[in-house]
C-alpha cells in the first residue's frame, strides 16, 4: 500500500501560553471559568420547560449538552490547580467537544438565519421589496429604489453579523487549544516525575501511557475512560519534548524556504 508521508510540520498547535502573557494554569483556569457561567444559560432554558414554553429538539439537546458541561467543570475544575491529569484530561476533552458543537450548532443557526434574512421573500429584505412594489402594476423607481438600498443594507449587516460570528468562532478554536495544552503539560509532567519513556509501533519515543494497565493511573473506570481519551491523538497527547524540538525545527526550515 502507498503511504503518503506527513509533513512534520503539519501538526495541531501546541501554545506555551496563554495570549503570550500568562500561563496555560492560568488561562485555562480563566477559560473554564467563563465557559461555566456562559453554560449556566442551560439551566434557565430547561426552567423554561416548567413554564409550558415549547422547545425544539435542537434546543433541548443544546440545553442538555449545557448541563453535562456544567457537571464536568464543577467536577474538573477544582483539579485545574492540583494538576490531576484524570482530570484536566476529560476537561480538554469535554471542551473540545464542546467547541465543535457549539460551531456546528453556530453554522446551522447562521445559515438559516442568512436564507431567512436574505433569500427568504417574506424575510426582511423581501418583505421590503413587497413593500416598495406598486399594487396597480405601474412602474415607481423611487420606492423601488429605496427598497433595493434597504435591502442591500439588510446584506451588508448580515454580512458583518458573519464576519463577527466566525471571529468569535475562531476565538473559541484558541481558548481549546490552551486547556488542551495544558492537560497535554500536566501528563507529560506527571509523567516525567512517575515513569519514563515508552516506543510506539512506528519506532517514535514517547511518553509511557500513565492510564495503561498497571500504571499509577490504569486501575478502575478511571484507567478505562482515561486510556480511550489517550487512546485518540496518543502523539499530540504523549508526544515528549524530542518531537517539540523536531517540530520546532521543521518549522522554521520551513519558514527560512519560504523567505528565499
Amino acid at each position: 500500500m502507498l503511504s503518503i508521508p506527513k509533513a512534520p510540520w503539519l501538526r495541531l498547535p501546541r501554545p506555551r501560553s496563554f495570549l503570550g502573557l500568562m500561563s496555560l494554569q492560568t488561562g485555562t483556569e480563566l477559560i473554564s471559568i467563563a465557559l461555566l457561567f456562559n453554560k449556566a444559560t442551560g439551566v434557565y432554558g430547561l426552567l423554561t420547560l416548567l413554564t409550558g414554553y415549547s422547545l425544539s429538539a435542537l434546543q433541548v439537546t443544546a440545553y442538555l449538552g449545557s448541563i453535562f458541561v456544567l457537571a464536568t467543570l464543577a467536577l474538573c475544575l477544582p483539579h485545574v490547580r492540583t494538576q490531576s491529569p484524570f482530570h484536566n484530561l476529560a476537561l480538554a476533552w469535554v471542551y473540545a467537544i464542546d467547541t465543535l458543537a457549539s460551531a456546528a450548532y453556530t453554522a446551522a443557526f447562521a445559515t438559516t438565519w442568512y436564507l431567512a434574512t436574505v433569500h427568504d421573500p417574506k424575510g426582511p429584505a423581501g418583505a421590503e421589496q413587497d413593500a416598495g412594489s406598486p399594487s396597480n402594476g405601474d412602474v415607481q423607481h423611487d420606492d423601488a429604489q429605496a427598497a433595493q438600498v434597504q435591502a442591500g443594507t439588510d446584506v451588508h449587516d448580515t454580512a458583518a453579523s458573519m464576519v463577527l460570528i466566525v471571529a468569535f468562532t475562531l476565538v473559541r478554536f484558541y481558548l481549546s487549544l490552551v486547556v488542551m495544552a495544558h492537560a497535554r503539560m500536566v501528563l507529560l509532567r506527571f509523567v516525567d516525575q512517575r515513569m519514563g519513556e515508552a516506543v510506539d509501533a512506528t519506532g517514535a519515543s514517547t511518553s509511557a501511557d500513565p492510564f495503561a494497565v498497571g500504571a499509577p493511573l490504569g486501575e478502575g473506570w478511571r484507567g478505562k475512560l482515561g486510556r480511550v481519551m489517550v487512546s485518540v491523538g496518543r502523539g499530540y497527547w504523549l508526544g515528549g519534548k524530542k518531537e517539540d524540538e523536531e517540530w520546532a525545527r521543521a518549522v522554521s526550515s520551513k519558514f527560512r524556504s519560504s523567505r528565499k
